[in-house]
């Protein structure tokens, strides 16, 4: 019994990975990067993609989607003027 509840536990916390933000991002003006500005600006854009479903900006119920949690997190540099740069 305890090593089906140990599976069990080690199975739910792999699913539970932790989303990989993007850092790499320039002005969608062409302006230089701040970068104290853009800091300040990931981490308020970071903090809005992890808030409960119901508390951003009318976004779906997330239900631990990492997907939904890059979206808004993407969505919410764009609105502050960063394009994200791919490698």
């Amino acid at each position: 019994m305890r090593a089906l509840l140990l599976v069990s536990m080690l199975t739910l916390g792999a699913c539970a990975r932790p989303v990989t933000l993007p850092t790499a991002w320039t002005r969608a003006d062409g302006q230089p990067v701040n970068s104290g500005l853009l800091d300040i600006d990931r981490l308020d854009c970071k903090d809005e993609a992890q808030k409960p479903a119901g508390a951003t900006r009318g976004s779906a119920d997330k239900g631990g989607n990492n997907q939904a949690t890059l979206d808004d997190f993407v969505g919410c540099m764009r609105e502050r003027g960063y394009v994200q740069i791919k490698g």
